[in-house]
């Protein structure tokens, strides 16, 4: 028979698998949300760096704008609309962190944004953003 302290050894890796399996597919932080809640030491390091990251897509803004993990890191260069990227799907990003200033949203990332867009970019300037030179829709289990 199990001592009480041994069904608690037993017990909470248990639980442990169990929390874990119910967080697949919730948004996680990304590297630049990580920079960003860091010094601005932090921050400086990971501008014009290249990230590559796998997280949920927390919400489509338009067809050139998505954000992704648990403080919505903006993500653009892509056309989310063609690729059929949706709220809630699990993608794999890989783009060059920059931040947003109004006046490089559409003339320095290239990108032609529509209102609903430049509204969200503007209310987030001075944030870190993802210009993505790939994205892919992740297979879900």
């Amino acid at each position: 028979m199990l001592t009480s302290s041994k069904k608690k050894m037993f017990a909470l890796p248990a639980a442990a698998a169990f929390a874990s399996a119910l967080m697949v597919g919730c948004a996680e932080e990304t590297p630049v949300q990580e920079a960003e809640e860091g010094d601005a030491a932090a921050t400086a390091a990971i501008l014009s760096e290249t990230v590559t990251m796998q997280n949920e897509v927390t919400e489509v803004v338009g067809p050139n704008l998505f954000t992704v993990g648990e403080d919505d890191t903006p993500v653009v260069g892509v056309d989310a609309s063609a690729m059929d990227i949706n709220d809630g799907d699990m993608v794999q990003v890989t783009g060059t962190v920059r931040q947003i200033v109004e006046t490089d949203i559409e003339t320095g990332w290239g990108v032609e944004f529509n209102e609903d867009e430049v509204s969200y970019l503007v209310e987030r300037e001075l944030d870190l953003g993802v210009v993505a030179d790939d994205a892919q829709v992740l297979e879900q289990d």
